[in-house]
Parts: C-alpha cells; sequence; structure tokens
C-alpha cells in the first residue's frame, strides 16, 4: 500500500511542480479540496457513456493472413467508470524483483464537475484473453505461458512484452507493454489512458521525512514483522508525528486492536485516504511551493513518463491550476469482484461484467 500512496503523492506532486511553471499560480495553491469520499463503482452518479471502441490489432494466422482482433473475449465491465472527456493517468508500481506491474491507479480527471477519481484496478484480476493471443505467447514465451498467474493484470505489461504487441494505433511508441496494458484497460473498462507515470516506490519514505514526517491518530495498536520483506510495523494508537518508515508500516497494515480491546479488520484503503488526507493538509501549502524544486527532483528520480515535452507539462500546469483554484473533490472508485477463483494453480479475482 506504501506503493499505493506513492503513486498518488507522484501525480499530487507533478501536478504541483508544473503549476508552480505557469505564472498565474500566485497563491491559487492555498485552497484544499473539501472532501474525501469513498464510493463504489456502481454508485459514482456518473453519466451514462458510450464505450469507447475495442482497438484492434492484426494477427496472422497459420497461412500468413493479417485479420483483426481483440485482444479478449469481449470481457466488459458491467458499469462505466468515466466520461470520454476525463483525462486519464495511469500510475503504475513497479515490483522491483519481478517484471510484473504490482500497483495500477488511474487518476481520472473531470473537469465539468470538478472532481478527480481514483481507480483502483486489482492487481489479480482475470483477463479473459482471446485464444489467438494465448497461442501466440505459448508459441513464443512458452515458459511465460506455463507460469502461474500469467493471465492477471498484473502480469499484463510482461504478457505485451513477450509478443511484442504493436497494435495499430500505437498510442506509445515502441513501449510494447505499456500499449498492451492500456488497451486492455480501454477494451475492458472503456477508459482511454492518456499518459501514464511508471513509479519505484523508494521515494515514499524519502518524501515523508523530506516534509518532516505526518501526524496522525493512529487508530489502534499495530505490530507486524515480516523480516523477508524488511518490513517492521511498530505503532501504538494515538496522536504522533510519523516519519517516512513509520508511515509506510501505517499504510500497510490491515488489522489490529482498538484501544478498548476490539479485534477489528481494516481497508488498507482506509489508512490511505486518512494519511493523504492529513498529508495534504499539512503539507499542500503556499509556504511549501518552495519545496517543490527538491520534490520534483525525488519524484523523477524514482519515475519513468510519458510526459515528457513542456507542451505536455504545460497542459497539465493548466489542469492543476484549475484543480488547485476550485478545490477539486477527490473520490475512489473500487473496482468490483464478484468471485475469487482458483485456475491453472493461481488464484484470481473474477471482476463484475455485464
Amino acid at each position: 500500500m506504501a506503493k499505493k500512496i506513492f503513486l498518488v503523492f507522484t501525480i499530487v506532486m507533478v501536478i504541483i511542480t508544473s503549476a508552480i511553471c505557469y505564472s498565474m499560480v500566485n497563491a491559487a495553491i492555498s485552497r484544499k479540496p473539501d472532501s474525501y469520499k469513498k464510493i463504489p463503482a456502481d454508485m459514482t452518479g456518473k453519466p451514462s457513456v458510450t464505450p469507447l471502441p475495442t482497438r484492434a490489432v492484426d494477427i496472422e494466422d497459420e497461412n500468413g493472413q493479417a485479420h483483426r482482433t481483440s485482444i479478449t473475449n469481449s470481457q466488459k465491465y458491467y458499469t462505466e467508470l468515466s466520461q470520454d472527456s476525463n483525462i486519464n493517468i495511469l500510475l503504475v508500481g513497479l515490483d522491483p524483483t519481478y517484471s510484473n506491474f504490482d500497483t495500477m491507479v488511474i487518476v481520472s480527471l473531470n473537469e465539468k464537475d470538478g472532481s478527480i477519481g481514483l481507480v483502483d484496478l486489482p492487481r489479480d484480476m482475470y483477463i479473459d484473453y482471446n485464444e489467438e493471443f494465448i497461442e501466440i505467447v505459448k508459441d513464443k514465451a512458452f515458459e511465460f505461458y506455463m507460469e502461474k498467474g500469467s493471465r492477471k493484470l498484473n502480469a499484463a505489461a510482461a504478457f505485451g512484452r513477450k509478443i511484442k504487441y504493436k497494435p495499430e494505433e500505437e498510442r506509445f511508441p515502441g513501449k510494447s507493454d505499456i500499449n498492451f496494458l492500456t488497451d486492455i484497460i480501454n477494451e475492458v473498462f472503456g477508459i482511454s489512458i492518456n499518459d501514464y507515470i511508471i513509479v519505484e516506490t523508494d521515494g515514499f519514505r524519502e518524501l515523508v521525512d523530506y516534509f518532516g514526517g505526518v501526524v496522525i491518530d493512529v487508530p489502534y495498536y499495530m505490530h507486524y514483522e515480516d523480516p523477508v520483506q524488511n518490513l517492521y510495523i511498530h505503532l501504538e494508537p494515538g496522536i504522533q508525528k510519523l516519519d517516512g518508515n513509520m508511515a509506510e508500516g501505517f499504510v500497510r497494515f490491515r488489522q489490529g486492536y482498538t484501544r478498548d480491546g476490539r479485534f477489528v479488520q481494516y481497508a488498507r484503503s482506509d489508512n490511505t485516504f486518512m494519511f493523504l488526507k492529513a498529508f495534504y493538509e499539512q503539507h499542500v501549502t503556499l509556504k511549501n511551493l518552495s519545496k517543490a524544486g527538491t520534490v520534483y527532483k525525488i519524484v523523477k528520480q524514482h519515475t519513468k513518463t510519458s510526459v515528457n515535452s513542456l507542451g505536455e507539462i504545460y497542459k497539465y500546469a493548466l489542469l492543476a491550476k484549475k484543480a488547485l483554484d476550485n478545490g477539486f473533490s477527490i473520490e475512489t472508485i473500487e473496482i468490483i469482484c464478484d468471485e475469487s477463483k482458483v485456475i491453472d494453480g493461481a488464484r484470481y479475482e473474477l471482476i463484475k461484467t455485464k
């Protein structure tokens, strides 16, 4: 979950840093979002939109004839998540040990209604690949084909690299992994990705420490140790300032005991947005604009992104100013899964489909 926090940090900091480049920023940063809401995907209240067309790709059959096919067997999420006019940025937390994308969040900015939606994509989501794609990966990368969990969403980027995926319309030139993943997102969820940011999450603790920590009212006892992950969490309930290491433990912890001795299981997302709200209120201020240069360096050291040109930065600077001026609300949109199922030795989450 520290990865997810750092992903949101990244987009907030990139937006803030870009806004500094915009000459009219002045004192606009002093406002804060007035609401942090957590809502299920089917209760967003967003109007129905026409699904985006599936991006067809050319596949050669056994006779060498090219024909078009979609990536999945018409796998479609049961409801719409984003309007056509939204700007969608894919944030990815990279697994440092494997090539999988460990955390995937879509930041969907709606200028019309003044909101920022955070779509949390399930990493263990089952992708119902078209048989033609299965045969391609079986032929070109048999070891990957046999690997448990190779049909999960977090393995989609590796899948794309293995088959050297190249769509008819290449949104991100030369990026077979990103093109494959974003085309799946487009096909299944109807969300067209404008840009992406890939994050190596070592910068999470560095960012928290740079801002001098975050004051949090820890709701319950948090004690957990996992030497394999080098994870040691020891927090007592109560108001306290968390440094980078403590903050990582806070956002990753899932269950514990309350002050009156009751055992509770906590959704990590609850801790996540408690922490984000505290960080935003304590550190996203006009006073801290002077720190943006260093923040940008920290973020840049730990990211790869499609946002590179001055024109793109300027575009996001304008958007940042509007979001900060008008206090855009932030809401999380959770993907609903019908069931969890073991397939070929790996456990998958099956999303609710049409």
